[in-house]
């Protein structure tokens, strides 16, 4: 089936738009300013705001899951798809993926204490399949005997995300090289403590 250019140039868009300007401040009006289209040629595709943001989750979704996910089953299962997976992250980052940094980390803030209930739901499911995937690859390592057979894949995933998100704080504050280092060594660190003898 053959995909629709103008949807698709409407979604590309709007995904950069969001990952900038938040979800909640994606218009119709914007998003037709942005791509030189009326309104009425957005909403051929997307007839309201919720529609047009649930599709932008999904694209920015589809974004994330080619740049981070997808690449590391080409790897062995177990550490190396783990350290697979930390890798591609930090590089979906340092490679401006989203011009205002991790889509998912600025949308599931910034719709914490909205009303929004589709966007942030859609939002918060995307981050708990991450969340998941990252418990999931440390469950393998365990079973394979390279991480510590008593480590908390909960408490290593909760771990692992802290690191990222220093990332998105030192970019924040316009050290995004400090916070890639610093990110990078405590990543190493909490692998080097979780693994078996």
């Amino acid at each position: 089936m053959a995909r629709d250019n103008s949807r698709e140039t409407i979604l590309d868009r709007a995904v950069q738009m969001a990952s900038v300007q938040g979800l909640d401040g994606l218009s119709i009006g914007g998003v037709a300013a942005a791509v030189a289209m009326s309104k009425g040629g957005i909403c051929a595709h997307f007839p309201s705001k919720s529609s047009l943001q649930a599709a932008v989750v999904e694209r920015a979704a589809e974004v994330f899951r080619a740049a981070v996910v997808e690449p590391i089953f080409s790897r062995p299962p177990g550490l190396a798809r783990l350290r697979a997976l930390t890798d591609a992250w930090f590089a979906y980052l340092a490679a401006e993926t989203f011009e205002g940094g991790c889509f998912f980390t600025n949308a599931l803030l910034e719709l914490d204490n909205l009303e929004e209930v589709e966007a942030r739901s859609a939002v918060a499911g995307q981050y708990g399949r991450y969340l998941d995937l990252i418990e999931r690859l440390a469950v393998e390592a365990i079973a394979r005997g390279e991480l510590l057979a008593d480590l908390d894949p909960r408490r290593f995933a909760f771990e692992l995300l802290g690191s990222q998100l220093g990332v998105l704080v030192w970019r924040g504050l316009g050290k995004i090289e400090e916070g890639f280092s610093l990110a990078r060594a405590a990543t190493d660190d909490l692998i080097a403590r979780s693994a078996a003898a």
